[in-house]
């Protein structure tokens, strides 16, 4: 049934908008563009252009007012200022699913936490018996992390092939990886801490969670106050992201008002509007444009603001802040012998071994352990050979092993190229061994 109140353009336009819509939101359309930007990087670094992509990325951006002068280059305002809004959803994602989803149930929360753990301590010490003692030790936190982006993305390929409570077990799983990511580079990747601005900045996000418990529900105090957080963790030596984290676990997570009187008053609204004997004109009438006014209020006291800035930001770090930090971090200038030379080297060694069978060994040891001593169980659906599967594709450290792998030989250029190259290498073996195992043999297990 098409709408007469729509002309021709109107409806061609959603004809072709909807699809798009669904297109760009969707889960696989997020991980091509990583994946688009990685190709990107690789083409621009290893051509002719290589030297604008270099230049590019230390163009410094800033502005003089007086004596004041602010400047950085593109690459650390991406990865120091961008990158903080992604650790922000990050975080809203964090309390949402602690709160109300899979990990708020203590069972489901024991066994993820567990596997987790196993699936950072093992892949960690891995890189640490190819690196003990020398210089390049300081990477151990490269290959704990795994990018939710990639793995979700890697994942729906076998979609048809697995329950689809193992999307969700993954994303709980790459969650309490973050947090434990999160804290790895707060603790072990911080330079040059100055107390007084760390105190300054936890002041400020106290102050934060303080308006969270008096009420305040106005978008604009959490903004200025986090803005003002982040800049003084920033000066503090800390990494900032942890800033954008700890932002994220001071917004407020319930409705202004309980669900029942706001559904009273909004019924109460819209009956006032249809006992009318004319036809509702939000244009021409000051009451309808107020009634409609109303709604619209008791609709956004009725949803969080959690939820809603998560919904918010969801598209912008999916389509554009995550693929720039891509663009500009993961251009590596290699020829093969160099690239070989790379993932041979103890850092390589480390990290490929690490992602690949740490985060195997560990997910599915920890998972193994778990259910045979009974300390938690996995989701309806869910077997140990999907677990398997998982646990492979969680070796896809690619975005987050990156970052870290920036800030532990931000100092040491060559131990940098090493590492990006041998992340590449370790998110493409387990995207490829998750991929095959979850369809030739969990499936074929599930269905005996």
């Amino acid at each position: 049934m098409t709408d007469d109140s729509k002309n021709v353009l109107q409806r061609g336009l959603e004809n072709i908008g909807d699809p798009f819509s669904s297109f760009i939101r969707a889960q696989t359309t997020m991980s091509w563009f990583l994946l688009l930007a990685t190709v990107l990087a690789l083409w621009w670094a290893n051509s002719d252009y290589a030297s604008t992509y270099q230049n590019l990325k230390d163009t410094s951006i800033g502005f003089h007012l007086g004596d004041f002068k602010l400047h950085a280059s593109l690459k650390h305002i991406i990865n120091d200022g961008l990158m903080v809004i992604f650790f922000f959803l990050l975080g809203l994602e964090i309390k949402r699913e602690v709160i109300a989803g899979d990990i708020a149930r203590p069972e489901n929360r024991r066994m993820l936490i567990l596997c987790a753990l196993g699936g950072m301590v093992c892949p960690a010490a891995i890189y640490l018996a190819f690196n003990w003692s020398v210089d390049s030790d300081i990477g151990w936190g490269i290959p704990i992390a795994t990018d939710t982006a990639f793995a979700l993305g890697v994942l729906t390929i076998v979609r048809k092939y697995i329950p689809g409570s193992l999307l969700a077990f993954l994303v709980g799983l790459a969650i309490v990886d973050d947090v434990g990511a999160i804290l790895v580079i707060a603790l072990f990747y911080a330079k040059d801490v100055s107390i007084v601005f760390l105190l300054s900045s936890f002041a400020l996000v106290a102050l934060l969670g303080l308006g969270n418990y008096a009420g305040i529900r106005q978008r604009y105090f959490y903004v200025f106050v986090g803005i003002a957080a982040w800049w003084v963790m920033l000066k503090s030596g800390v990494h900032p992201t942890l800033a954008g984290v700890a932002i994220a676990f001071t917004v407020p997570a319930r409705p202004k008002k309980t669900s029942e009187k706001l559904l009273v008053s909004a019924k109460a609204t819209i009956s006032s509007m249809q006992k009318k004997a004319k036809p509702v004109d939000v244009l021409g009438s000051r009451t309808d444009h107020e009634h409609m006014v109303e709604v619209r209020d008791i609709a956004e006291h009725a949803g969080t603001p959690l939820r809603r800035w998560e919904d918010a930001l969801e598209l912008p770090v999916a389509l554009f802040i995550l693929p720039l930090f891509v663009l500009t971090n993961a251009g590596i200038p290699f020829s093969f012998a160099s690239f070989a030379e790379s993932i041979q080297h103890p850092i390589g060694l480390g990290i490929i071994s690490g992602l690949v069978l740490g985060k195997f060994i560990g997910i599915s040891g920890a998972c193994w352990l778990g259910l045979h001593y009974k300390i938690g169980r996995l989701p309806e659906g869910i077997n140990f050979h999907h677990v398997i599967g998982v646990s492979f594709i969680a070796g896809i450290g690619f975005t987050m092993s990156t970052f870290i792998a920036t800030l532990g030989f931000d100092a040491q250029p060559e131990h940098l190229l090493n590492a990006k190259s041998s992340i590449l290498v370790a998110s493409l073996l387990s995207a490829i061994l998750g991929v095959l195992y979850l369809r030739f043999i969990a499936a074929k297990r599930a269905d005996k």
